[in-house]
């Protein structure tokens, strides 16, 4: 397991949270699957396509899939580095990847699937765990 994740949030300050969507959208687009745990909290299994919305895209049998959990969240914090420092934004309707690797350096398709979700434009980047 990795010490960090890959996290999606808007790009602006959203007040509604969309997170029930998010999710059933996620699921229908085979993005996330199953629920399960990621150390006790609620979290998802990779689905069948998510290999689709990273690059460098990897086929979905890959061992990694085996390792990664996606959460969905209300609230979330965010990490905003500067050329010294670095702060913590709270931010809503947040996806993240924990317990893989940061092999991924690429998602726009994903930012884009969540635009279309939410109509809010996304971001990403990797983060401490």
């Amino acid at each position: 397991m990795s010490d960090f994740i890959l996290k999606f949030w808007p790009k602006s300050e959203v007040k509604e949270v969309k997170t029930e969507k998010l999710k059933s959208e996620l699921n229908s687009s085979k993005i996330i699957g199953e629920p399960t745990e990621f150390w006790g909290k609620p979290a998802f299994k990779p689905g069948q396509l998510i290999h689709e919305y990273l690059e460098p895209q990897l086929d979905r049998s890959n061992s990694y899939f085996d390792t990664i959990s996606i959460v969905v969240s209300d609230m979330d914090y965010g990490v905003l580095q500067g050329e010294e420092d670095f702060e913590f934004i709270d931010r809503m309707n947040v996806i993240s990847i924990k317990g893989g690797e940061g092999g991924f350096d690429k998602w726009d398709k994903m930012c884009d699937k969540l635009k279309s979700i939410t109509g809010d434009e996304y971001e990403g980047g990797w983060e401490l765990l």
